[in-house]
């Protein structure tokens, strides 16, 4: 016979034993009452009661009240601006290192007043709880017509002395940027909170130079016409302030740029106020826009917009 056979014959007596000792001795848990004693109610078991019957303190806490971060949602934002140019300085030709070397002057002041309506467009989405990505375009152009004060070399002709100037520009500028919270880093945002721009610009030029009289001299019309371009690729870094003077109701200035001494420039800055009602914000105030093309070469551009603005914008 074998031995697992031998164990489980073994096994079975034993647990019926262990068993049957098991219900003999297991105490009973109703403990007999003793003579002349009385009988106690059971304690209160209410849930939120302790056995004292008092009411438990509630120690279950308050969901928090869901405030928003900023005072009007943000989603993204879709603009678009009428500037209006009624002062300024430029756009101007001026001679560069090169012409200054070669004792050459290679200099036009005033290519022409802008537009009096000056477009811009604006896109803008959240990236972060605090910062907002923009992308913004804007186009200016303008011309007129001069005489020109004293002989100059302009974009490869010679140019006299009286000679009538006829110029022409056209700048487009494209600018990508992150427009975020600095200080104070709290939420809900502070009424005075002031914010941080890194982005970078792009200011494309071009621009034509003629003379009627010069055509007419050479008995070649179209002799004298030059065209020319130029750009400025910079990033920026700068700041911002705003407050809100109600709840839908903001004012911001802020401020933008960078430069490489000798090198080319670029600055720009604004003032704005605006209302949002929903979905639609309406917006005024006044910008800024400065630039320097880089004066190492035969001749750079410059040029500084003043110009007042209305917009509005679509949030989604």
């Amino acid at each position: 016979m074998s031995i697992r056979f031998l164990s489980i014959r073994a096994f079975i007596p034993t647990a019926l034993l262990v068993s049957a000792m098991a219900l003999t001795v297991a105490p009973s848990f109703s403990q007999p009452q003793a003579p002349g004693s009385q009988t106690l109610p059971a304690p209160d078991t209410t849930p939120g009661q302790n056995p004292g019957g008092m009411a438990a303190p509630d120690t279950a806490a308050a969901p928090p009240a869901k405030v928003p971060d900023y005072p009007d949602p943000r989603s993204v934002v879709f603009g678009v601006y009428g500037l209006y140019s009624f002062t300024g300085n430029g756009p101007n030709i001026l001679g560069g290192k090169i012409a200054a070397d070669a004792g050459v002057y290679e200099s036009l002041y005033g290519l022409g007043r802008p537009y009096k309506l000056v477009p811009e467009f604006e896109v803008g989405m959240p990236v972060t709880r605090t910062g907002m990505l923009y992308f913004e375009f804007d186009r200016f152009r303008g011309s007129t017509s001069q005489t020109l004060p004293q002989a100059s070399f302009i974009d490869n002709y010679s140019f006299l002395n009286s000679d009538e100037i006829s110029s022409a520009y056209h700048i487009v500028t494209a600018r990508i940027y992150l427009d975020d919270l600095l200080y104070p880093h709290k939420f809900p945002v502070a009424k005075l909170r002031f914010r941080s721009i890194w982005g970078i610009r792009y200011i494309g030029l071009t621009d034509t130079v003629d003379s009627a009289t010069r055509d007419e001299a050479a008995g070649a019309p179209g002799v004298s016409f030059q065209f020319a371009s130029n750009y400025v690729l910079l990033p920026e870094f700068g700041a911002a302030m705003e407050y809100a003077l109600a709840p839908h109701v903001l004012f911001r200035v802020d401020g933008a740029g960078f430069g490489i001494p000798r090198r080319a420039d670029l600055g720009e800055a604004s003032a704005t106020i605006s209302f949002r009602k929903n979905n639609l914000e309406v917006l005024m105030g006044a910008k800024m826009l400065h630039f320097k093309t880089t004066p190492q070469k035969d001749e750079y551009e410059t040029a500084t917009f003043v110009t007042p603005f209305v917009g509005v914008r679509w949030h989604f």
